[in-house]
C-alpha cells in the first residue's frame, strides 16, 4: 500500500506494478493506494513476497524486523512472481 501522493510523485499508475528494493532483496508486486498512509511510508503485508525484502535475522525474537526498513520503490515492468517461483528461487539459493 502506498499513499496516493507518493504514487503520483513516483509516476505510478493504478494498474502498474512496483518493485520494492531493500538491502536484503527485491520483489515485484501489485500495489493499492491507501489515503490513510502518511507520505513516505509503505505498508507491505507479511508473507512470502514481503519476505523477499526483509532480513532473515531475528535478534533471538523469532520474527525478523519488519518495521522501519528503508526501501526504494520504482515502477515495475515484470510479472509478480508466483508462490511456486518464490519457493524455487529459495531452493536455488539454499
Amino acid at each position: 500500500m502506498l499513499s496516493p501522493d507518493d504514487a503520483e510523485t513516483l509516476g505510478i499508475n493504478d494498474k502498474d506494478r512496483v518493485v520494492i528494493t531493500t538491502t536484503h532483496g527485491n520483489v515485484t508486486v501489485n500495489w493499492v493506494p491507501d489515503k490513510n498512509l502518511d507520505s513516505g511510508l509503505v505498508f507491505f503485508p507479511y508473507g512470502p513476497w514481503a519476505n523477499q525484502v526483509y532480513a532473515s535475522g531475528t535478534g533471538s525474537t523469532g520474527m525478523p524486523l519488519m518495521k522501519g526498513i528503508n526501501a526504494t520503490i520504482t515502477q515495475g515492468k515484470g510479472d509478480v512472481p508466483t508462490l511456486e517461483e518464490i519457493v524455487e528461487a529459495l531452493k536455488e539459493d539454499g
